[in-house]
């Protein structure tokens, strides 16, 4: 163990990391190591058990009165280094060592909730229409997604302001709701119009208020389902685990039964392999196979919420009181129990379900819906019931059946949509759902190749049409060409007009960067076209532009053109076609502001979760992970994709920054709450940089490594190759010190004064005698 800037033995509370991680603030007892080994820190079995260390596990057990545990004898390739300067003890724990259950858990108690701040991002396009058959016309759209984050609450809303080719205006809103975590119940209250979720039953919009689980403040761990491994040791074994042949998980297990219940997988589904390795070397396999879908939890875990108040649909319905609930739990045997209950004065229904990985044979849920509906007039109460099955599976030819679900409901089931809309406009309403089959296919093909198709169908009581739609995609490329073969369907049976077939061809240019020629032949619905483009992008890709012409069956020819720009502010657009019988030109603008206690910041784009980083007075520095955002003359930038409830790295790219600025440390944590605003600080200050080559009174170089103070004794610098020095320090003219040796022969002064220094790309360089 190495340290620094060495202190007494005592008492100190340091900051701890594991694995680079911040782990926190912690009082710990360090001691005089052996052989001059420097501070030994004094961790306990209890704090090594916070940090993750499976204790039980260890390939030898602590005994029991070890106080101060000897890590690095304990658990191989474990290191440990304490910085007494920075109070920083950093230690390293191999990943086999540690439970899965702490990778992605942070402490609640860090949780941020952000500064207080508004924000608006928007979306707005123009578009003006000449046609020599319809004459002129011109339609507006502007979108808006706001917010206000005020201590623990954050307001939401979004609105849409359309303008059409009539003149016509029409404003409208999504949603308008405040939200908050609730501390200690691992899920959100919402109040106001919002939507309930859609994992029991459809997912509804109403006005009330809701409390819902947040699966996000779960460790990594344990938001997506993993099998539970058990069987029995015969004396204390070694126990790995192999996905697809490759080891992810290893550890030991003591004699008798054992149960593995933190396997974090890739994957919806496959099959692992369990390598048991007994103490006397007998070694014995199984396999596991297994397979997810998405309301599959691991066990012990649960998914619940409440929702109370009035049904918010659109089109002018009633708006009935409603109350839902549902509750889901992941249980033993692979399997995951859930239901729900729906109500209000004139509709009841309840959910039983059931999902359970089958392992090989795939992953499977069934479940039931009772509903009675008092639908009035002349049709009185109905009641039916609704049932449903999903599976899921990949298989060893890497296809991955991603969803297949099918669902059959009898004549007298409603969902809620269906009763309100039959209660409240019945010359309209027309039918009930019967039943709806949905599927979606995965399949890689060799190294460079794909196919996907998704597909549904829905039929209806009382209706002879069907509604059907696909999508169906083949990719692949060879020599670097590109070859994309699609299909798709949109329709009912009263219209047939939306099949599109076509055939894309795009091949990569040597001229700019990411340039391409593209070529298009399609046939939509029976009539025939043909598209030659050419796209390419320019200013690292910032601006983007596209031109193309095209032909159809009918001789009707068109070209087109369009250009866009994305700034560290906004991102502009503008597209221009013309055929022979119409013309159209389209402008677009999206962006957002955001406003906070120092002033407004504008950007690209707000995530659900976002940092504010400040850099005092500092422009042009980038930060990693999202690219094109630089800090503006002010020093702000916004880093829009925060993971909430998790410990998120705000790096500075400080290799962009010049000689004249000065950063101790480009990196910070922070680790925000759901739709937090957080703010980041990097302190930042001004120096000159100087470039002395240094000369003894003989006209021989400054002997290496002499070290270069200021007139307080504070180092500078040391002389490196050629008497040469860089020092960083202040614009006004001084004295430096040098000194390689304790007498008066070992030591001079430099007068140096930057304004009297020649420039160069930043730097001030300059040929001294230290005298």
């Amino acid at each position: 163990m190495g340290s620094s800037n060495e202190l007494a033995a005592g008492r100190y509370r340091v900051e701890i990391q594991v694995n680079l991680s911040d782990f926190g603030q912690r009082e710990i007892d360090f001691s005089e190591g052996a052989d001059g080994t420097g501070l030994q820190p004094c961790l306990s079995a209890e704090l090594l058990g916070e940090m993750g260390l499976k204790l039980d596990s260890l390939a030898e057990p602590l005994p029991a009165s070890v106080s101060c545990v000897d890590l690095p004898a304990f658990v191989p390739g474990a290191q440990m280094a304490f910085d007494s300067g920075q109070l920083l003890l950093s230690i390293s724990i191999p990943q086999i060592a540690l439970r899965r259950d702490v990778v992605g858990y942070v402490d609640p108690e860090r949780w941020d909730y952000g500064i207080n701040a508004a924000f608006i991002n928007y979306q707005a396009s123009a578009q003006h229409n000449s046609s020599r058959t319809r004459g002129n016309s011109s339609s507006q759209d502007l979108y808006l997604n706001s917010g206000v984050n005020l201590g623990a609450w954050r307001l939401r809303s979004n609105h849409a302001l359309r303008q059409d080719e009539d003149g016509d205006r029409q404003w409208t809103r999504a949603y308008t709701y405040a939200q908050r975590d609730l501390p200690g119940t691992r899920a959100n209250l919402t109040l106001g119009e919002t939507f309930t979720g859609g994992d029991v039953f459809r997912s509804l919009p109403f006005k009330g208020v809701l409390v819902a689980s947040d699966l996000g403040m779960l460790p990594d761990v344990l938001q997506g389902y993993a099998p539970i491994i058990r069987g029995v040791a015969q004396t204390r074994a070694k126990l790995e685990v192999l996905q697809n042949g490759y080891p992810i998980y290893s550890t030991y297990v003591a004699p008798g039964p054992y149960e593995i219940d933190d396997l974090g997988l890739a994957g919806g589904s496959g099959e692992l392999e369990i390598v048991l390795t007994e103490a006397d070397g007998q070694v014995r396999r199984f396999t596991q196979p297994y397979a997810t879908l998405g309301n599959l939890l691991r066990e012990g875990v649960w998914r619940y919420s409440a929702a109370l108040g009035r049904y918010n649909g659109a089109d002018h319905l009633d708006d009935p009181l409603l109350w839902q609930g549902t509750l889901a739990r992941g249980s033993g045997w692979n399997s995951t129990l859930y239901g729900g209950w729906l109500a209000s004065d004139f509709y009841h229904a309840g959910t039983l379900g059931v999902a359970r990985d089958f392992g090989a044979i795939g992953a499977l849920s069934l479940d039931v819906t009772q509903s009675r509906s008092e639908l009035g007039n002349e049709i009185g109460q109905v009641q039916g019931q609704s049932f449903a099955a999903r599976y899921g599976k990949s298989f060893q030819t890497r296809t991955n059946l991603r969803f297949a679900g099918y669902r059959y409901s009898t004549e007298g089931y409603r969902d809620f949509d269906e009763a309100v809309r039959q209660r409240s406009a019945p010359s309209t309403f027309q039918g009930n759902r019967r039943s709806r089959l949905e599927a979606s296919v995965y399949q890689n093909v060799g190294q460079r190749s794909s196919l996907s198709l998704t597909l549904s169908q829905d039929d209806y009581w009382n209706r002879n049409d069907q509604q059907r739609q696909y999508q169906f995609q083949f990719n692949t490329q060879y020599r670097n060409v590109s070859y994309n073969l699609f299909a798709s369907q949109s329709l009912d049976d009263r219209n047939r007009d939306s099949r599109l077939l076509g055939l894309s061809v795009s091949v990569p240019l040597d001229f700019g960067p990411s340039s391409n020629a593209t070529f298009d032949f399609q046939d939509n619905a029976g009539r025939h076209s043909q598209r030659a483009s050419l796209s390419g992008g320019a200013d690292d890709n910032r601006l983007n532009y596209r031109a193309s012409v095209s032909n159809d069956e009918q001789q009707q020819q068109s070209g087109a053109l369009s250009l866009g720009y994305q700034s560290a502010y906004a991102g502009l657009g503008a597209g221009y076609t013309q055929g022979r019988d119409y013309r159209n030109l389209s402008l677009n603008a999206s962006g957002a502001v955001l406003l906070h206690a120092d002033g407004i910041e504008l950007g690209p784009y707000l995530g659900e979760t976002t940092a504010l980083v400040e850099v005092p007075g500092v422009a042009g520095v980038g930060v990693e992970n999202a690219p094109g955002v630089v800090t503006n003359q002010r020093g702000y930038a916004l880093a829009p994709h925060m993971r909430p409830y998790r410990v998120n790295q705000v790096v500075l790219q400080t290799d962009q920054l010049g000689p004249d600025v000065e950063i101790d440390n480009g990196s910070a944590q922070v680790v925000p709450r759901r739709g937090a605003v957080v703010k980041t600080r990097f302190d930042a200050r001004s120096v000159t940089r100087l470039v002395i080559t240094g000369l003894q009174a003989d006209g021989s170089p400054l002997p290496f490594g002499a070290q270069v103070s200021d007139g307080d004794g504070n180092p500078l610098a040391v002389v490196g190759q050629a008497g040469q020095a860089l020092i960083a320090t202040h614009a006004q003219a001084q004295t430096l010190h040098v000194r390689w040796g304790e007498q008066a022969g070992q030591q001079c002064q430099l007068a140096v004064d930057p304004d009297s220094m020649q420039q160069a790309q930043g730097y001030r360089l300059q040929t001294l005698t230290c005298r």
